[in-house]
């Protein structure tokens, strides 16, 4: 049967309502056309695109703010690599030059100190250390992790540096000690002397002084620029252990300044652990001695009478010489002073408590000096009892 135009119109029509039916029906447009959702997503897609362009300008001011703290913390005459060891080499160089004893050199323990009183607002860190600066700057960030004590925790983000105290105990001229403070404070390199406290012994003045070294984290792969802090460069130059001897000399040697010797060996030694004696004594009529793995007290006595000098000294209670509390006539080998010098030998064994407590009666117009050579510098073999009252040099 042949469909006319308008039945074939009709039947078009029909079709287009029933599949337009059906998709109305079963389509579920407000899912597939939600305008909520549109502008949701679109809202995202725009937060996105300004955080990225953000981070974008804040990465470039990043860049140069670090450029611009990194010169400047370059710039600070602060160490970056504190090593006590070495500052004792910095310090032997410079006490050297300017002809100071140093007797003793201690050290504190390393504390954090505030390195500017200022609060960073709007920046609120755990801690606001330097180092953990640089380790930002240099994107460590997960080989951080060091801890500080709550007593240095501060309010807000202060910059924190480490600290070590130095004490040394020293004698010299008035002059040597003004040298070696004025030469300490043109150093490049910022050394801060706290205190300085002084008695005076004829021309020598003995004392202590205390200075303050810094230091702060420096950038990866930052070198030091300032010679008299490039540790190995100084300690070529100088001497790796400043207090050691010549491995050639030997105990109770003839010569020298010297009037006395003493050596203080180890137990184990094959010399005796407290030997006595007056030098350029070949026979060893002078010496006496004493064995045993424990401090003992030594004794000195030094007097003049009719224009001559004398002295006696023991070991314990249980030898001395002379014999019987008598005295020994001899002649000082230099003017103004007596000269004794004392052997040691660092101590290896935990067992090994040999030493010698000592001290001296004196009253002649002579000042007793002791050079200590080779102590042990934790456990000193060598105490004395009364040190203001002579004169104690550790070499």
């Amino acid at each position: 049967m042949k469909l006319s135009k308008r039945e074939k119109f009709l039947i078009l029509l029909l079709i287009v309502i029933v599949i337009g039916y059906l998709v109305f029906t079963y389509v579920p447009f407000g899912k597939v056309f939600n305008l909520d959702e549109l502008k949701a997503e679109h809202s995202q897609k725009k937060q996105a695109y300004d955080t990225m362009s953000q981070n974008i300008v804040q990465k470039n001011t990043f860049e140069e703010k670090v450029l611009s703290l990194t010169e400047e913390i370059n710039s600070l005459n602060v160490i970056s690599d504190l090593q006590q060891e070495k500052i004792i080499v910095f310090l032997h160089n410079y006490l050297n030059k300017n002809n100071i004893n140093a007797s003793n050199i201690s050290f504190t323990d390393v504390e954090t100190v505030e390195m500017s009183h200022l609060v960073i607002p709007d920046e609120a860190k755990e801690s606001g250390t330097l180092q953990e600066l640089m380790y930002e700057i240099d994107g460590r960030f997960d080989a951080l992790n060091v801890e500080y004590p709550d007593a240095d925790k501060k309010d807000g983000n202060q910059l924190l540096a480490r600290k070590v105290s130095t004490n040394i105990t020293f004698d010299g001229t008035y002059a040597d000690m003004i040298d070696f403070i004025d030469s300490i404070q043109i150093n490049p390199v910022d050394i801060s002397i706290t205190s300085v406290n002084t008695i005076a012994e004829g021309d020598i003045l003995q004392g202590t002084m205390n200075l303050n070294f810094y230091e702060i984290p420096k950038p990866i792969d930052f070198k030091e620029t300032n010679n008299e802090w490039i540790w190995m460069d100084l300690a070529e130059s100088g001497k790796e252990n400043p207090f050691s001897t010549d491995a050639t000399q030997m105990v109770f040697a003839s010569g020298g300044n010297y009037d006395f010797y003493m050596s203080l060996q180890p137990e184990v030694s094959d010399l005796p652990s407290i030997l006595i004696g007056e030098t350029n004594d070949v026979d060893r009529k002078t010496y006496i001695s004493k064995d045993i793995n424990s401090v003992e007290s030594v004794n000195f006595a030094f007097k003049t009478e009719n224009d001559k000098y004398y002295y006696r000294y023991s070991i314990a209670s249980s030898v001395s010489y002379p014999k019987n509390d008598e005295w020994k006539e001899f002649i000082p080998n230099s003017e103004g002073n007596i000269n004794i010098v004392i052997y040691s030998k660092p101590r290896i064994l935990k067992e090994d408590s040999s030493g010698a407590n000592i001290s001296v009666y004196n009253s002649t117009d002579l000042k007793v000096r002791f050079d200590v050579i080779d102590d042990d510098k934790t456990s000193p073999r060598a105490y004395f009892k009364d040190a203001r009252t002579i004169s104690v040099i550790r070499k």
